[in-house]
């Protein structure tokens, strides 16, 4: 939690080596499994927390009795490293079922229970879901707050609700939420929250226009970054995303198209490694065509939109709604209307507001931006092209 992440897999390592591969050790090497597991998905090797969680599943057949508890946490790490590999329908499966355990135990209002709901929601957040992420994360707030200040709260839950307030327009209670999150993992020293709080609050002064203090905060966190990640972590994404948004909005447009590529190219590089970060690609290749659109570049915006879309279809969220399809849809038909192609941009703006009422909400403002669009291309005469 300090980020010194080569110190941790080192330590994992050294801790697994430790142990012989006896039934009577199987319960140790099943928590060293699961603390390296995590250590991996904090550096950002997706591929080899889920092999170290799977490899835990194994050690628990070889327990000598069965524990409703080990098992319901054991399914929470699962759930956490196919998060973080962008399997977003494993891990709520798996959150779902682990939920359902910890329930039937009765502990369901235990601190377990608001790890578990931590985590859930952020997984749904990541899937394109903010309102079901919100209660989630709410639910996990009020158990952590149960008889008790707001000091049981865990700055890493702070943040992570603001980010789903964020996503639902509640700009003002994120930024309250973001505030006290970063100030909690100061005092504690977590430096990883630190600088998730950082990008976060970051992007909220961006929506509130306040872009000296959001490029301030972008200012702090770099060298943070850089020090406890190593090269194409896909928080370097996160960081020139951000400030292809703050010169977007400055309107240097060619700084921010710069930024914009930076992204997409750390993205690209995670998926292609298998890293963390190449389920954020949609979410690059979306903001990079509408800086395309704003430059007149409505090509290369319709493409990366339409490939934004691929990906998402390709990973299986086609036919469940979600924010991310929803503005995928949304830059696709901003960019087909700016080449006049009405029809197939009013069927684009259909989907994005389907998608949006559903995940957003029908008052968000990026739905109801959707529907008028929708309405205004289906209210516009044809085109005629006879001579």
């Amino acid at each position: 939690m300090l980020g010194d992440q080569g110190r941790a897999e080192s330590l994992s390592q050294e801790g697994l080596k430790e142990l012989p591969d006896e039934s009577r050790f199987a319960s140790d090497r099943m928590f060293c499994l699961l603390r390296s597991a995590e250590v991996a998905r904090e550096r950002g090797d997706s591929p080899q927390a889920v092999a170290r969680v799977e490899a835990a599943q194994q050690t628990l057949k070889q327990l000598p009795f069965e524990s409703g508890l080990t098992g319901s946490q054991l399914l929470m790490d699962v759930a956490e490293s196919y998060r973080y590999a962008g399997r977003y329908d494993e891990a709520n499966a798996a959150f779902e079922r682990a939920a359902q355990q910890l329930t039937a135990l009765g502990r369901d209002d235990t601190q377990t229970a608001v790890t578990l709901f931590n985590n859930w929601g952020v997984a749904l957040l990541l899937a394109g879901r903010p309102q079901d992420s919100e209660r989630v994360l709410h639910r996990a707030l009020e158990i952590s707050r149960a008889g008790r200040s707001e000091d049981a709260v865990s700055p890493m839950l702070l943040v992570n609700y603001a980010r789903s307030l964020r996503e639902l327009h509640r700009t003002s209670e994120a930024a309250d939420y973001a505030e006290r999150g970063y100030a909690k993992a100061q005092r504690s020293g977590a430096q990883v929250v630190v600088g998730q709080s950082l990008l976060l609050r970051s992007a909220i002064y961006a929506d509130m226009k306040n872009l000296p203090r959001a490029s301030s905060m972008l200012d702090e966190v770099e060298p943070k970054l850089h020090r406890s990640l190593p090269a194409g972590h896909i928080a370097f994404g996160s960081l020139a995303s951000d400030r292809a948004i703050i010169a977007q909005l400055s309107g240097d447009l060619q700084a921010a198209l710069g930024y914009s590529n930076q992204a997409v190219s750390i993205a690209e590089a995670a998926m292609k490694g298998g890293r963390l970060g190449g389920d954020y690609l949609p979410n690059f290749l979306v903001r990079r065509s509408e800086i395309e659109l704003q430059l007149g570049l409505t090509d290369q915006a319709e493409m990366d939109a339409t490939r934004a879309l691929d990906f998402l279809r390709a990973s299986g969220q086609v036919g469940k709604f979600s924010s991310r399809l929803g503005h995928a849809y949304l830059a696709l038909g901003r960019a087909l209307e700016a080449q006049g192609k009405r029809e197939p941009a009013r069927n684009a703006f259909l989907a994005a507001a389907e998608n949006m009422q559903d995940a957003l909400g029908p008052n968000h403002p990026d739905t109801r931006s959707a529907r008028l669009l929708a309405e205004s291309e289906g209210q516009q005469p044809p085109v005629d092209f006879s001579l």
